[in-house]
């Protein structure tokens, strides 16, 4: 027998052995991926998961278009959590109230807008301009809206997120009545040059709130948290992909949803939306190139479906970043609208231009600060020659 010559006597009893351990192990591996708890269970669920997502993103809006692009996984390890939000923003203002004396008639509110410590950062890498707009207004139990009553704004202050200003304001012919019905309004925006001003951060402060501030003549130095702004202007689906061999990076932009143009854009019949990518350089925030869309007439949901390219190496992908930003456009008409479907030179200029106005934005790129816009990014890079659907918020 073979198993008596090279196993010895024992030589069935191995084999047999070895045989059963192996139908063992076998079972236990079944075991494994069929019982809740183990590691083998625990992947498959996992990839199970992550395909229903992919098919529901195939099926309905906000991360893909159905019948156009292949959706594409853009689940990410990256930080969902801003790190910023252990540092609360801070405002540093003063507050004074001067009562009527012989030589003033009426009183006079001083308001100082000392200083502000550590602001948001920006959508996009770049460094921030801040200024600070003050809203005085008057709020009742009644009256949700408060009625703006005066309105003051600082110097902006470049390349800092903790501007100082040391600039005081003063409303005059104010009356102690008055001003325990007033609140003032702070609120930090970052100016953009090449987009709509972000609002970073929000305050509200009732004067009749602020102790011996009618009482006491003094200045009343005070320091307050600020609220990181939540302000958004909808929605915009954007479809990207990258061809490595001919370098080039596709934007889709397919479609708006939910814009919020008011009160940017009085009414629905002046809302002419289209949509300008720029390319900014990601170390220093300059514009290297632009290209827009059309934009469309009066249209509350509007769907462009317009495909942009740039030309970019793959080196190039490691800095780069795009802002996306949604404009209408600012069209008057003539009086005269007969003329405009005429054939004469005055019928071209039959629309006059003004300069349109920026409705939000979003940063894509691996500089950009969002947790979505980010993942988005890294979800081209790690799937070349596929387009990545995905919903981002304008803000």
């Amino acid at each position: 027998m073979v198993d008596a010559e090279f196993l010895g006597p024992w030589g069935r009893f191995v084999l047999i052995g070895a045989g059963a351990a192996a139908v063992l192990v076998f079972l236990l591996i079944i075991a494994c991926f069929l019982t809740p708890g183990c590691i083998g269970y625990e992947c498959v669920r996992k990839r199970r998961s992550i395909c229903e997502n992919v098919e529901s993103q195939g099926r309905d809006s906000p991360n893909s278009i159905n019948g156009t692009f292949e959706s594409i996984e853009t689940a990410s390890t990256l930080p969902k959590d801003d790190p910023l939000k252990d540092f609360p923003t801070e405002l540093t203002m003063s507050l004074q109230y001067l009562p009527a004396s012989a030589e003033n008639v009426t009183g006079k509110l001083v308001i100082g807008i000392e200083a502000v410590s550590n602001l948001p950062q920006k959508q996009y890498n770049c460094t921030l301009e801040p200024y600070v707009a003050v809203n005085i207004v008057k709020q009742s139990w009644s009256n949700r809206n408060p009625e703006k009553l005066h309105s003051f704004r600082t110097r902006g202050v470049r390349h800092t997120a903790s501007p100082i200003y040391r600039e005081t304001f003063v409303v005059a012919d104010v009356k102690p009545q008055e001003v325990k019905e007033w609140a003032v309004d702070v609120t930090a925006y970052d100016h953009d040059r090449y987009a709509n001003h972000t609002e970073l951060c929000t305050l509200r402060v009732p004067l009749k709130e602020v102790k011996k501030l009618l009482t006491s003549p003094e200045i009343h130095l005070l320091n307050y948290k600020m609220k990181r702004s939540s302000k958004e202007f909808g929605n915009i689906l954007l479809g990207i992909s990258y061809l490595p061999t001919a370098q080039r990076l596709t934007i889709n932009v397919a479609r708006l949803a939910n814009v919020k143009f008011a009160p940017t854009v009085p009414t629905l019949n002046d809302f002419n939306p289209y949509v300008r990518i720029l390319m900014l350089n990601g170390k220093t925030g300059r514009k290297m190139k632009k290209k827009k869309t059309k934009f469309l007439r009066a249209a509350a949901q509007p769907e462009f479906n317009e495909t942009l390219t740039f030309d970019l190496t793959f080196a190039q992908l490691e800095t780069i970043q795009f802002l996306v930003a949604v404009w209408s456009k600012n069209i008057i008409a003539e009086e005269n609208s007969s003329e405009q479907h005429s054939d004469s030179e005055e019928s071209i200029n039959s629309y006059k231009k003004s300069k349109d106005v920026c409705i939000g934005k979003v940063a894509i790129g691996k500089g950009a600060r969002g947790a979505t816009e980010k993942a988005h990014w890294f979800a081209v890079l790690q799937n070349p020659r596929k387009i990545v659907t995905v919903w981002h918020t304008l803000k």
